[in-house]
């Protein structure tokens, strides 16, 4: 059977779905995409231990087929011209020919009987977002959710919504992000926790579009419907911490900087720091802040002085230089607000202006300075 479809659509989709299919797994059939044709459409599906996604595109086919394709395909697309192509499928031996305009390449499928079948969700509950509700949201906080495997909880990224309200948080020991969006579109209240790594292709896959989405939360699983995508994925287990308690209250010295010189600073410094803890030292003394950075074993040291406005005398601290530029990455805004109670305390971080019915904060630990 043959299966006529555009090159760089058939790419762009296994792209996307590649960000799920595992580089190596211990059930080889998950290294390979699922096709299936139907209803003038051919679905195409990737899968891992902890998530699936299934997107579709239109095609023309003469016979409906299911066959495991491997990730070998996308290789073999990746130079080619846009041009229509032929996905040529033996039946009876799993060859697959692909032919273009001067040429083909085959490869050779699977029997699908052994892929991974979609889990069924009994939905506790679920929510209708706008796919650009949920993309800025995942960005924003991705970066500060941790990368422990011994603390499943804390290297995710936790979303609840409440009453036209949307709330999205990543945190590890050092830092957390949180952005709450008012939204009056919102129906529905979840909460859920996203693995990082699923939490990532989500970001890939929705584009910051107005258009809505469909997240349904069930005990174990739970799924994103968006367009052409059902996106399925293992919720993590456990509880996540009361991310409201550590929000320091009482944070009453506030500095005002240019984002994007502080970003400068720090990269330039942070080359001079122990590479071991990334310190940086902040000092400001009335209206100029020193960035300061050294490394003793080696004895290398850096230092910055930047114009800002600083409702205090003097202050020093200590922080973790490669986190901080996370954090600032994430910023649009012009000028940061960096607010502090004592050098043993948590920093608040803010963009000067929050956008729109947008609250965007991040919180930053000290590090102890030698």
């Amino acid at each position: 059977m043959t299966i006529s479809i555009s090159k760089t659509a058939l790419l762009s989709r296994l792209q996307l779905l590649a960000k799920i299919i595992p580089a190596k797994s211990s059930t080889p059939i998950l290294c390979h995409f699922l096709f299936e044709t139907r209803e003038g459409r051919l679905f195409i599906t990737g899968s891992n231990s902890e998530g699936r996604i299934t997107t579709s595109l239109e095609c023309i086919f003469d016979e409906e087929i299911s066959i495991c394709v491997p990730t070998s395909l996308l290789e073999g697309l990746r130079n080619l011209p846009e041009q229509p192509i032929d996905i040529i499928i033996n039946k009876d031996t799993r060859e697959i020919r692909i032919k273009y305009h001067g040429g083909k390449f085959e490869v050779v499928g699977y029997d699908p009987s052994t892929y991974p079948g979609k889990r069924s969700i009994e939905v506790l509950d679920s929510v209708s977002l706008s796919a650009e509700d949920l993309f800025n949201g995942i960005s924003k906080v991705i970066n500060l959710a941790g990368n422990d495997d011994i603390r499943p909880v804390l290297s995710s990224v936790f979303i609840e919504t409440e009453p036209e309200t949307v709330c999205f948080v990543g945190a590890d020991g050092h830092g957390m992000g949180f952005l709450r969006k008012g939204n009056d579109r919102q129906v529905g209240k979840i909460s859920v926790i996203i693995s990082r790594p699923i939490a990532s292709v989500l970001k890939a896959i929705l584009p910051a579009s107005s258009d809505n989405m469909e997240m349904r939360v069930g005990a174990d699983w739970s799924d994103v419907i968006f367009n052409d995508y059902e996106i399925s994925f293992r919720n993590v287990e456990g509880r996540y911490p009361n991310w409201k308690a550590v929000v320091p209250k009482a944070n009453k010295l506030e500095l005002l900087v240019d984002t994007g010189q502080l970003i400068g600073a720090i990269k330039r410094t942070s080359v001079f720091s122990n590479k071991a803890s990334c310190l940086i030292v902040l000092r400001i003394i009335r209206d100029k802040l020193t960035v300061f950075a050294q490394d003793i074993d080696f004895s290398t040291s850096a230092e910055e002085t930047l114009e800002v406005d600083f409702n205090g005398n003097e202050f020093s601290i200590g922080i973790k230089g490669s986190l901080l530029l996370e954090i600032l990455s994430c910023i649009d805004d012009g000028r940061t607000r960096l607010s502090f109670s004592e050098p043993s305390r948590a920093i608040l971080i803010t963009p000067e202006n929050q956008s729109g019915n947008e609250e965007l904060t991040y919180l930053l630990m000290p590090m102890t300075i030698p």
